[in-house]
C-alpha cells in the first residue's frame, strides 16, 4: 500500500495525507540522527514537510541532508521570526529577510508553501491588501514562492480557545479575504474545537493543514479518550495513537495532518496505520457521537 494523497485546496500541490513536522529537530540531542530521521522520512512515502526559522537548525538540517532529495517532497516553512527573542515581525524588510534566510539554509531556489507565523489581523490593518501581503504576492512572482499561508498561534492556556487559539478568533475572517491558499490549524479527535469553522473554510476553497493531532495539550487527554469509551471502537491490535491517525484521516475537510518524531521507527508505524486509510464510517461516527 501507499499513503493517499489529496492537493491542498486549490493548489497544485498534491500531498500524502499524512506528512512531517520538524519541529523536534531544534532539539540538539536530535542533530546526530537528523539524517537518519529525514531520510526516513522520504523512505516512507512522506511527500511534505514543514519547518520554520523558529525551530532553531531544523532548516539547516535539512538543507544538509535531503536537499539533494529536493524533488520527492513540497517544504513549508515559516516568516516573521525573530531568531533575537522569539518573537514575531511583520514588515516587508523582515519576512524578506527571512525568505532568504530559509532559502539559504534549505539549500532550495523555492519553498512550495510560505506561511506567516502565529500571525493576526492587527499585523495585517490593510486586510486583503496589506502591504505584507503584497510581499508575500512579489516573491511569488520573482519565483521563489509558489502559495502562501498562516500557521496561526496557539495562544496561552488562559485562552478560553486554547489550544485552538488564534485560529478560532482569525481563521474564517481570513480565509474570506480571499488571499491565502491554506492555514495551518490545530485539529484532532480530542480537540474538535474547530471543526464546523474548518468545514466552512474548506467549502471557499481554502486548504487545511491540520497539526497537535496526537499531541496531548491538557493532563486529561488519556481520561477523555477513557471516558468517551473511545477504547471500545478500536480494531483487535490497534492503539490509541493508531486510532486518533484514522480519526483525523476520516475528517476530508482535511487536506494533510503534521506528525512529528524523532524516531524512525514511530515515523514508519505511523506511516502503516495512514496506509489503513480513515475509520469505517459506522465507527467514525460512532465515534464522533461518544465524543
Amino acid at each position: 500500500m501507499a499513503l493517499s494523497r489529496k492537493a491542498i485546496g486549490k493548489t497544485e500541490m498534491l500531498v500524502t495525507r499524512m506528512s512531517y513536522g520538524a519541529m523536534e529537530l531544534r532539539i540538539p540531542e536530535y542533530h546526530s540522527r537528523a539524517e537518519v530521521i529525514l531520510n526516513t522520512v522520504l523512505d516512507s512515502g512522506i511527500n511534505f514537510l514543514d519547518t520554520s526559522q523558529d525551530y532553531g537548525a531544523s532548516e539547516e538540517l535539512i538543507g544538509k541532508y535531503i536537499s539533494k532529495r529536493r524533488s520527492e517532497y513540497h517544504l513549508a516553512t515559516k516568516c516573521g521570526c525573530n531568531l533575537s527573542d522569539g518573537s514575531h515581525i511583520f514588515t516587508r524588510q523582515h519576512i524578506t529577510g527571512n525568505l532568504e534566510d530559509s532559502l539559504r539554509k534549505l539549500k532550495t531556489d523555492y519553498i512550495d508553501f510560505w506561511q506567516l507565523h502565529c500571525v493576526t489581523p492587527d499585523d495585517l490593518p490593510g486586510g486583503a491588501g496589506d502591504d505584507i501581503i503584497n510581499t508575500m504576492h512579489d516573491m511569488q512572482k520573482a519565483g521563489k514562492v509558489r502559495y502562501i499561508g498562516v500557521s496561526f498561534k496557539n495562544g496561552s492556556q488562559s485562552n478560553s480557545f486554547y489550544p485552538t487559539g488564534h485560529q478560532e478568533d482569525y481563521a474564517l475572517e481570513m480565509t474570506k479575504w480571499g488571499v491565502f491558499d491554506a492555514f495551518q490549524m490545530v485539529y484532532g479527535a480530542l480537540t474538535r474545537i474547530s471543526e464546523e469553522k474548518i468545514s466552512r473554510m474548506k467549502t471557499l476553497g481554502t486548504g487545511i493543514i491540520a497539526r497537535g493531532v496526537l499531541k496531548k495539550y491538557f493532563d486529561n487527554y488519556d481520561e477523555k479518550f477513557t471516558n468517551a469509551g473511545l477504547d471500545e471502537l478500536l480494531e483487535s491490535g490497534e492503539s490509541r495513537t493508531d486510532f486518533l491517525i484514522r480519526f483525523a484521516l476520516s475528517f476530508d475537510s482535511i487536506d494533510t495532518m503534521i506528525i512529528g518524531s524523532s524516531k524512525p521507527d514511530h515515523i514508519r508505524q505511523n506511516v502503516r496505520i495512514s496506509e489503513k486509510g480513515p475509520l469505517p464510517l459506522d465507527v467514525y461516527e460512532e465515534a464522533k457521537r461518544r465524543l
